[in-house]
């Protein structure tokens, strides 16, 4: 099992993308082995929010072992051809320690710019595509959303993991692209932790849909992450994912110094 921390990157504090970056040189110093952040452009009641992309770059120049990446990004919106430059750029500076999150998107980050394209075919168009950019081959593509002609970029390997709510299909529409599946889960009170015994239909579905037996699962652990580790390692989940519950920076700043969960084992 692999844990990392995830954080939105808005709000007053938040929102400071000098903050993010010392949150996750702290995450790497810590033992944590991943650092990854929420992808939005409009946040309702919330204009400070900084772009994932700069911060992550920022992130990776003062970072050497952490895995870190967007969860998610929307192919809609962001563009498959702008994400696949974004991402081989950002996988070159990191030394191959980007994982690249990818999704449907929400409406708040569409409908304020008049953008009306189906979001759901444009992630699973979208995973494709960008794959196709970033193997190194020219790209000839003619889809219901996208077209692409006699483009060609450097081949760079990123691992893309595929998002959405489950029970929902929307998480594994481009299964058959991705290496890995990071699902979410709603209840009343926001993100819910799957069970191990959920966490195993998950995988199924997954793989069902054409992802890999040997793909990651990652999963929002909460804020205190669970205890049953082999069960949920059993179940095929490899990463777990949270905030700590953290509500102000000062608490989140000690919850990454305390490190993982192995680290007091």
């Amino acid at each position: 099992m692999r844990y990392a921390i995830y954080v939105p990157s808005f709000g007053e504090s938040l929102g400071d993308p000098s903050v993010l970056v010392s949150l996750g040189v702290a995450a790497e110093e810590a033992g944590w082995d991943g650092f990854f952040l929420w992808d939005h452009v409009v946040v309702p009641d919330e204009p400070v929010v900084a772009d994932v992309w700069v911060t992550l770059g920022a992130v990776a120049a003062r970072t050497s072992r952490v895995v870190l990446g967007p969860l998610v990004t929307s192919l809609g919106r962001r563009r498959p051809w702008k994400v696949a430059l974004e991402a081989s750029t950002l996988q070159r500076l990191s030394g191959g320690r980007l994982v690249l999150g990818v999704g449907a998107g929400v409406p708040q980050d569409f409908s304020p710019f008049g953008e009306r394209v189906s979001r759901a075919e444009a992630m699973s168009e979208g995973v494709e595509l960008l794959r196709g950019l970033l193997s190194g081959e020219v790209v000839e593509h003619r889809g219901e959303v996208f077209r692409v002609s006699g483009v060609r970029f450097a081949p760079v390997e990123v691992p893309v993991w595929v998002g959405g709510v489950w029970p929902r299909s929307v998480p594994f529409r481009a299964a058959g692209h991705a290496a890995g599946v990071v699902p979410a889960t709603f209840g009343a009170e926001g993100l819910v932790v799957l069970s191990p015994a959920d966490a195993a239909r998950l995988k199924a579905d997954f793989v069902a849909s054409g992802g890999p037996v040997e793909g990651d699962v990652v999963l929002w652990g909460g804020a205190e992450l669970p205890v049953d580790v082999a069960g949920y390692e059993a179940a095929g989940v490899t990463w777990m994912l949270t905030d700590g519950g953290a509500r102000g920076l000062e608490e989140l700043r000690a919850f990454v110094a305390a490190g993982p969960p192995r680290s007091g084992a």
